[in-house]
């Protein structure tokens, strides 16, 4: 069963097809809305994003291929299910080279749908987790001192507590008391995971 906390939006301007999507993944446990076009997708889930977005190729005032453009800017990180009829399949392939995650041709097989649907939600699940990760690692980082950043620095390019006094001009023993107070800061236990947490910063920067 899926988690009560992934939310899928289903876009399609056919109210028998919007209908027909809720009532089969709502049976997986998601939580699903539906939307006659994507300007009130696009609206209604602004500030809340969903887990994964089915977008209809042929609407409307906005297509799918359209909408897929925009999720990208406006909800990057928001894995777009393309939904296809069978002369659409230029579109949908299209739309999978500018990042939707997967395209369902019509008539859907519903557990093609349903497989696709779970891997788009643990694609987003998987990103999320590895965002959280990256912000506690930086929030860590905003701990230490300009001088802590500048040892950090040098230790994760391979530097000894020797060669690190003598470019910054201080002694062994403050280096090594910086050192201390960077591995407690950044909830370090181990040289290497100092250095692997330095990396991901540094990515980052």
């Amino acid at each position: 069963m899926a988690s009560k906390q992934a939310r899928i939006a289903v876009v399609d301007d056919v109210a028998a097809v919007r209908n027909s999507l809720k009532a089969l993944l709502a049976t997986y446990g998601y939580e699903v809305m539906t939307y006659e076009r994507a300007e009130s997708f696009f609206s209604a889930m602004a500030d809340s994003p969903p887990s994964c977005v089915l977008l209809d190729v042929r609407m409307p005032d906005m297509d799918g291929l359209t909408a897929q453009r925009l999720l990208t800017t406006k909800m990057p990180g928001v894995p777009a299910i393309i939904i296809t009829g069978h002369g659409d399949i230029d579109m949908a392939v299209q739309a999978m080279k500018e990042g939707a995650f997967d395209f369902i041709e019509k008539p859907i097989d519903d557990q093609k749908l349903v497989a696709s649907v779970a891997g788009a939600v643990e694609k987003a699940a998987h990103r999320h987790a590895a965002e959280a990760k990256r912000a506690e690692i930086l929030e860590r980082y905003r701990r230490l001192t300009k001088r802590e950043r500048d040892v950090l620095k040098l230790v994760a390019q391979g530097y000894s507590s020797f060669a690190i006094a003598s470019l910054l001009s201080i002694s062994i023993r403050t280096v090594d008391h910086h050192r201390a107070s960077i591995h407690a800061k950044m909830e370090a236990a181990s040289l290497s995971q100092l250095i692997k947490l330095a990396l991901e910063i540094e990515k980052d920067s």
